[in-house]
């Protein structure tokens, strides 16, 4: 029986810093250890702070956020992707799963205040409705119930900021929502990853994290059809019938070789 998740105000502890996500891969992505990126972030100040108490919680959100099994590229993937010929605008969208699957407050409330706000004609969040919105699932989550009405109203704030790093609110004050639109590199990458694990096509199509990435049926074929153009993979399809193959032995060649 699955268990419901325990929701943490993991935003407030180091689970912002979008900029400093990124720079901490890229370092990752050059030797692949945690204690040395350690070392980095204290002994080099990779980061550029001067408080231990920050560095510490980065570090930290950087552990819960890539280094723990999500179901996603692991860290090594994803840190390779950063330092990768990938577009800067499709390396924020590769990262963008990692920020709210790892949360699963960030999660609930992207499932039920933003895609369901984006199926309407009235896309728009603030940080009073999702203040409310976290009240009345603190009924559900007793764990909610002991925050005082400022942790709510701070944690709201991280949330929105959140949406604006990866470009779907636009800047404040404006509470207008936009809808995620996934670049060709992007796909690739998860597309690729998964059907590497699978080895399926369909498998790979009925992913849960086209949902999260708001990818319709129809953009995902115009991405596939993109994608054999550019020689990634080979990909026809009549009704029913498919036929996919990659153009490269692994994510990680597709990364190195598939972006010049």
């Amino acid at each position: 029986m699955e268990q419901t998740p325990k929701f943490r105000a993991r935003l407030q502890r180091g689970g912002l810093g979008f900029h400093e996500m990124r720079r901490l891969l890229e370092a990752y992505a050059e030797h692949g250890s945690f204690d040395r990126l350690k070392q980095q972030v204290f002994k080099e100040n990779l980061l550029g702070k001067t408080s231990d108490r920050i560095l510490e919680a980065m570090l930290g959100a950087f552990k819960w956020r890539f280094l723990e099994p999500l179901g996603l590229p692991p860290s090594g993937l994803i840190a390779g992707a950063m330092i990768s010929r990938m577009s800067d605008a499709a390396k924020t969208q590769a990262l963008f799963p990692y920020f709210v699957i790892s949360d699963p407050l960030v999660e609930k409330c992207y499932r039920d205040l933003v895609l369901v706000a984006l199926g309407s004609t009235d896309a728009n969040i603030t940080t009073k409705g999702i203040v409310e919105y976290l009240t009345k699932l603190s009924d559900s989550h007793p764990e909610l119930g002991g925050w005082s009405e400022s942790m709510r109203s701070r944690w709201a704030q991280g949330f929105t900021k959140l949406l604006r790093d990866f470009g779907l609110l636009e800047r404040y004050p404006q509470t207008r929502l936009h809808q995620l639109w996934l670049l060709p590199e992007a796909f690739a990458f998860f597309w690729l990853w998964f059907f590497y694990q699978t080895g399926s096509y369909w498998e790979t199509e009925r992913q849960g994290l086209w949902e999260l990435l708001q990818l319709e049926a129809g953009h995902r074929n115009e991405l596939l059809a993109e994608g054999a153009l550019h020689g990634w993979w080979h990909y026809q399809r009549l009704g029913e019938i498919v036929q996919f193959q990659p153009n490269f032995s692994s994510t990680e060649e597709w990364l190195e070789r598939g972006l010049d």
